[in-house]
């Protein structure tokens, strides 16, 4: 186990999580494919003529909805193996996947204690006028099973970053990256297509963590859980199966706070 803490894995999330000991992480974060279907090399623009580039990556291509609820299950199956009694398990997602996500946890037994619901202050309008615009995105908190006690829950802390208020699970209002933030390539276009915001990430790691546990993230991306995790004090263990963003996040983990 020690050598995976601090480290970023390149490989297969389902493969690599079999090297992690059982009960052994305090929290899972986990970003997965939402498998979006996206009609391939389909742009869009917005009114000030600047392109959309959509999420078709390979990556979030899959054979049908049965070849991507196996591969749900899968991984979960993984996650709540690695999962410690007293951790807890959050999953984010759109109204692609998120209820398939759902319904998969709960057939595995896990325990929801909210969904939390992240409302992104400038989202994308709905450019074509025939739908509302999505605006919100799903999180899942749950614990690995209904007797699994003891899970960590800051509420007084939380409390006070809510002006005394005990905070609900609709107070999660962030903006998408932008700026500085976004992490961009050579060509100024943005480096990985779903980076979550910091502020996202931190008050996950904030509400259901403390420093010196252990996070996993199996999807790391662009690696924001573990530039988080390292700010807070926490360890972490990220697995990405692109090599491309493997760099990228060693890169920000390496470079941030420079």
């Amino acid at each position: 186990m020690q050598e995976f803490i601090n480290t970023i894995i390149h490989g297969d999330c389902i493969e690599e999580m079999k090297k992690i000991s059982d009960n052994s992480v305090d929290l899972i974060f986990a970003d997965p494919p939402y498998y979006l279907q996206l009609p391939k090399g389909k742009r869009l623009k917005r009114a000030d003529g600047s392109e959309i580039i959509p999420v078709d990556a390979e990556w979030d291509q899959f054979e049908s909805y049965e070849d991507y609820d196996n591969f749900t299950k899968s991984w979960i199956k993984e996650c709540q193996r690695i999962l410690k009694p007293t951790g807890t398990f959050w999953v984010i997602g759109m109204y692609h996947n998120i209820f398939r996500v759902g319904k998969i946890m709960q057939d595995l037994g896990f325990w929801f204690l909210n969904d939390v619901i992240w409302v992104k202050t400038d989202a994308l309008p709905n450019l074509n006028g025939r739908r509302f615009t999505n605006n919100h995105e799903t999180i899942i908190w749950s614990v690995k099973d209904k007797n699994s006690k003891g899970y960590t829950f800051n509420y007084e802390f939380l409390k006070k970053l809510n002006g005394g208020k005990q905070m609900k699970d609709t107070d999660w209002i962030f903006g998408l990256c932008r700026g500085q933030e976004r992490l961009k390539d050579e060509n100024g276009i943005k480096a990985h297509p779903t980076q979550k915001p910091l502020k996202l990430i931190q008050q996950i790691l904030l509400t259901a963590s403390n420093k010196g546990d252990l996070i996993l993230d199996p999807f790391l991306g662009s690696g924001t859980t573990a530039v988080v995790a390292k700010a807070l004090g926490r360890n972490w263990i990220g697995i990405e199966k692109e090599k491309k963003y493997v760099d990228l996040a060693n890169d920000r983990v390496k470079n941030y706070g420079k």
